[in-house]
């Protein structure tokens, strides 16, 4: 891979925080494969990255079924290399009453936010304990640090991607790779108010991706391991 870019593996891309993630990463020189259930977006930003210059992979996977994700990194690294950066963006958000919660639901939260961050690291901690460096990066919430009502499965899922990511750190810090968990309180601004709230009180998607590029750029002698990000009217 000598003289070619930089790989990084963004799961979970649509159009909020998942393609700013992109944006960045290919604005800094990354060649970037973006994980998504279908190609849809995520064709349509490989060829806006395109034009500015970028380089994009859209991945169609379901992080969830260890099938997909393998065929999904075989393909990654057919086709682009082995990723020194991987960003988990997927979650599955639940809403509802906890007596209305199936064990159907309850099980896609967890599988698409924590099983899912599991097999995907999997794939690519072998090649960054190779090249002696790496980076992964998983998006908490909120709900990682305390439940809200009616938030029963959300919550309990990110509570155990944290608690991965955590493993994950102790595991594998001392060996090269910076794991970080980040904390996202408050609503990310997606183009249009949501529950009533408006752009000045969200989170904008391309100031996040900003952090996470600083988080990826970190010296190994002053790494942080989990970030809160929140907008100055949240109350916390």
């Amino acid at each position: 891979m000598t003289g070619q870019k930089q790989v990084a593996v963004v799961a979970g891309v649509g159009p909020g925080l998942g393609a700013a993630l992109c944006r960045a990463l290919a604005r800094s020189g990354y060649t970037v494969a973006a994980l998504a259930r279908t190609e849809e977006f995520t064709q349509g930003l490989a060829q806006e990255l395109q034009q500015s210059g970028g380089s994009l992979l859209p991945v169609k996977c379901d992080v969830g079924d260890g099938m997909s994700v393998d065929a999904a990194f075989a393909r990654i690294s057919r086709e682009i290399g082995t990723a020194s950066v991987y960003i988990h963006n997927a979650s599955q958000l639940v809403a509802m009453p906890s007596l209305e919660i199936t064990s159907a639901v309850f099980t896609e939260a967890w599988r698409v936010t924590c099983l899912g961050a599991l097999l995907c690291t999997q794939k690519v901690i072998p090649g960054m304990l190779q090249g002696g460096r790496g980076a992964l990066l998983f998006t908490g919430a909120t709900g990682a640090l305390r439940g809200g009502a009616g938030f029963a499965a959300f919550a309990s899922a990110k509570f155990a991607l944290r608690g991965l990511a955590q493993s994950l750190a102790r595991e594998f810090g001392p060996r090269g790779i910076h794991v970080a968990h980040v904390v996202i309180d408050g609503l990310i601004w997606s183009g249009r108010a949501r529950h009533g709230v408006s752009q000045d009180k969200c989170l904008m998607p391309e100031a996040i991706a900003d952090c996470y590029l600083q988080l990826i750029g970190q010296d190994r002698s002053a790494w942080t391991h989990e970030l809160d990000l929140r907008p100055d009217v949240e109350k916390f």
